[in-house]
């Protein structure tokens, strides 16, 4: 049994998913394919337009076998720790064989000679990276900068070739690979047509969750406009919900981070991403903003990146310190495995994770405080308490109340 491992927001689903889906099964010959999924909150730091439940079912549309839940704590982190938890997720089932994600690049040689700098963090590069980092960079600007000084003479257009998200989160699945001793085989191809962030529709057929998160947010026809860039189903899934559960946004969370803020100004540092130096910025700033959209913009200096600065707003809005972080990264991050959907025929999957694997498999809720450790539980607990923090937003601007994670049940198509 071949079984291919995706890495996956799906934020929304759309056709360049479908390639990325098509591809992993055409070039790995893979009898399966498990995706690791984000939950309601993504790595750029903000909600996931639609719930995950919902999310789970357009994948399961579109190709996949297995929905595996990524827990919030690393979804929502940095690009290394969100590809480490990843990666760690999909090698602890002991029965994946290959892992594919797409980048711009679409070649590892470069995607490993990177990968291998940042793992072995030679000299000269750390000297590098620390005048960078003195001249008041952001860390990844001044790991980019680094970098095309170490091996700019090696690679052609290494500068931009590292501003793209996709190949920086390339570069750090490999490194998860070497740092795991992982023998999973990894492979890439090239992110099609459109570009990772691209506002625009550049194409007839695809176009970026960027765009089409633009198209759903500030249009009132959005659904009509995303119809020829996504599956029949995922049209038909937006259409049946829009303004009933979507689309989410993360000024939907204005309020509660407004309230964090106001609060407990004293403790911002406390929350995961918080630097000092942003903490004072929001001392200054009160009470001037009040959007999350607004502090996001608000709080942008040179040291610090958008997603930088909307994790950490996110990671305050959630009540997710630096501290919860690091109880876990000593535990291989991911603790068990939480399934979110699976396609019934698909159910032979199951006996090979089982024989290979010594994660616990959630897919009762209601079993897992019986075979989950205390601090897995307290993970997994995160992971329904932000939600239910999503499910809250999403009455008070809609009036619908989503199933909670306990009732939901796991999706089956």
């Amino acid at each position: 049994m071949k079984i291919c491992g995706l890495v996956t927001e799906y934020n929304p689903f759309h056709n360049g998913h479908i390639h990325h889906m098509q591809e992993a099964r055409r070039l790995t010959g893979c009898d399966y394919l498990i995706v690791a999924m984000s939950g309601n909150y993504v790595q750029r730091g903000t909600p996931a337009v639609i719930d995950k439940y919902e999310r789970t079912r357009m994948a399961l549309d579109g190709g996949a076998d297995l929905v595996l839940e990524i827990p919030v704590l690393f979804s929502t982190a940095s690009a290394e720790t969100f590809a480490m938890a990843s990666v760690s997720l999909l090698n602890q089932l002991g029965c994946v064989d290959t892992i594919l994600f797409g980048t711009e690049a679409g070649d590892l040689t470069v995607l490993q000679q990177l990968a291998e700098v940042l793992n072995d963090e030679p000299r000269a590069y750390k000297e590098y990276l620390q005048d960078a980092l003195r001249t008041g960079m952001s860390f990844p600007a001044a790991r980019a900068q680094a970098l095309d000084f170490y091996l700019g003479d090696q690679i052609d257009n290494l500068s931009d070739f590292l501003e793209s998200p996709n190949n920086i989160l390339g570069i750090e699945y490999l490194r998860a690979l070497h740092r795991l001793g992982s023998p999973m085989k990894p492979m890439t191809i090239h992110r099609w047509k459109t570009r990772h962030n691209a506002l625009d529709a550049e194409f007839a057929d695809v176009a970026s969750a960027t765009a089409l998160r633009e198209m759903l947010y500030d249009s009132e026809d959005g659904v009509e406009k995303i119809v020829p860039f996504v599956t029949p189903y995922t049209a038909r899934e937006f259409a049946m919900k829009y303004g009933v559960c979507t689309p989410v946004r993360a000024d939907d969370f204005s309020l509660i981070l407004q309230y964090k803020l106001m609060n407990e100004t004293d403790r911002l540092t406390e929350y995961l991403d918080f630097a000092p130096e942003l903490a004072d910025r929001v001392r200054n700033l009160l009470p001037d903003c009040y959007s999350f959209k607004e502090w996001s913009a608000a709080l942008k200096t040179k040291a610090f990146t958008h997603t930088r600065i909307n994790r950490a707003l996110i990671h305050t809005i959630l009540g997710i310190k630096a501290t919860d972080l690091e109880e876990y990264t000593d535990e291989d991050f991911c603790m068990y495995a939480r399934i979110l959907g699976f396609r019934q025929q698909a159910t032979p999957l199951f006996s090979e994770i089982r024989a290979n694997t010594n994660l616990p498999i959630i897919s009762k809720m209601a079993d897992a405080k019986n075979i989950l450790s205390p601090k897995a539980l307290k993970l997994l607990m995160t992971d329904v308490r932000t939600s239910d923090i999503f499910r809250a937003v999403v009455y008070k601007k809609f009036g619908t109340l989503l199933k909670d994670d306990y009732t939901a049940g796991i999706v089956k198509f």
